[in-house]
């Protein structure tokens, strides 16, 4: 965590879960375009730093890392005071960190339902709560929550929770969107299957059998979405608000 107030112009980007994945691509993503980016890590902190490091090399953006377990509330209102000390403004959130548990239906529990309800939820919920309100006030904010095509066209019992979760931030999407309006807008991006570190942990024949069922017969780059992202956050999009967007590869229910 930097622990000095950074003086900027820049649109200033914080991405939640920016060590890895999707986040990671959103912070290059959003360095390439010019923003100040703030990333983010629960565990990751070396390769946080040698994100923020290598970004602020390669596009002479401004970077600051910032720890929080989202799982906490205490951690989660850290996180936006922090964004807010440091640069003196967040003018884009992406709600990006989550986690997904994968178990036969019979075996889930409560105590699994609650855990990603915290991290996809209510952490979302609470960022989103500090920060959009500050937004409101500048009269600009571009919000941008990642939830998943598993609650627009496809259903799966082994991933309940998760999708139960999901559902919950494309509802909070659209209050969000009509809570802040006119100067602050919230759209909610729905993937499909990405070629992601956790993904690739999954059994071979379960990945080949979702490819198949794509259009593209491929899983989505991390970067593909991420400019997606950025021009959901851009001027350019500054007409869509409130909206769901699924990024599937042509994806079909089958």
């Amino acid at each position: 965590m930097t622990n000095w107030r950074i003086k900027t112009m820049s649109k200033v980007a914080l991405i939640t879960g920016s060590s890895r994945g999707m986040g990671k691509a959103e912070a290059y993503e959003f360095a390439s375009r010019g923003y100040d980016v703030i990333v983010h890590y629960v565990n990751s902190k070396e390769a946080a730093e040698n994100i923020s490091r290598d970004i602020k090399e390669k596009y002479g953006v401004r970077t600051a890392v910032i720890k929080a377990d989202l799982s906490k509330e205490d951690e989660v209102r850290e996180l936006a005071s922090k964004a807010l000390e440091v640069f003196g403004k967040v003018d884009v959130l992406v709600n990006n960190a989550g986690i997904a548990l994968y178990d036969d239906f019979e075996k889930k529990t409560i105590e699994g339902f609650e855990q990603s309800m915290q991290v996809n939820l209510y952490a979302p919920f609470l960022i989103t709560q500090i920060l959009a309100p500050k937004m409101a006030e500048n009269k600009y904010g571009k919000i941008v929550n990642i939830a998943t095509i598993d609650v627009m066209t496809t259903y799966n019992a082994e991933s309940a929770e998760y999708d139960a979760s999901k559902a919950g931030l494309i509802s909070l999407t659209k209050t969000s969107s009509l809570q802040f309006q006119p100067y602050v807008n919230v759209n909610c991006v729905c993937p499909g299957w990405v070629a992601t570190d956790m993904n690739k942990e999954l059994p071979q024949e379960l990945l080949d059998y979702q490819t198949s069922k794509t259009c593209k017969g491929r899983m989505a780059k991390p970067e593909e979405v991420a400019k997606l992202v950025a021009f959901l956050a851009s001027d350019d999009a500054e007409f869509i608000d409130g909206e769901v967007i699924k990024i599937d590869g042509g994806y079909k229910l089958m």
